[in-house]
């Protein structure tokens, strides 16, 4: 595997599937805590190509929080908090992304900064606090302004059919 592919897979595997193994990092979530909750995800599209190797289904926990206006979720890894406003008593948007450098070295840092925007809905229970949600989660990858991503497309041994590109899950989840 390539230098680039490698990084690339390191990329999306980190950001994609970290959620995955499930490691909590004790992250104390703002506001009032909700619950773990055990997740299913199904994959409904993946516009980026079989190199991404989006797991189908997808099961791993997470953490959901709230403030007043404001709901937070946590990964329960080394990933920022997703955070956004409610829509409507029982549902929110939340939004996140990173960046990596997909194909750096020990030694320098590659042209490719490949960027992971995050959206998930979610419609929670009625229950207090809400004994499960459903929903959907959304990725968008994109090179960041100024990159050179095109040692990540497939046409160049790389992982990314396109880019930008996506890929959508529908999800259920229930708090443990």
């Amino acid at each position: 595997m390539g230098r680039s592919v490698s990084g690339l897979y390191v990329f999306a595997t980190t950001l994609v599937v970290a959620a995955v193994a499930g490691v909590s990092c004790g992250t104390n979530l703002p506001g009032t805590t909700l619950g773990t909750y055990k997740v299913t995800g199904t994959l409904t599209g993946n516009m980026c190509g079989e190199g991404i190797d989006a797991p189908d289904p997808w099961q791993f926990d997470v953490q959901l929080s709230e403030t007043a206006s404001t709901m937070y979720l946590n990964w329960m890894d080394a990933s920022p908090l997703l955070s956004g406003p409610r829509t409507s008593p029982t549902e929110a948007t939340l939004s996140g992304y990173q960046v990596a450098n997909v194909d750096a070295t020990g030694a320098t840092m590659g042209p490719c900064d490949l960027q992971r925007s995050d959206l998930v809905k979610i419609v929670l229970g009625v229950d207090t606090p809400p004994s499960s949600f459903r929903g959907t989660i959304g990725y968008t990858f994109s090179a960041q302004q100024g990159s050179d991503c095109s040692d990540q497309l497939t046409a160049s041994g790389g992982t990314y059919s396109a880019l930008p590109c996506g890929m959508s899950y529908s999800i259920t989840a229930s708090r443990e």
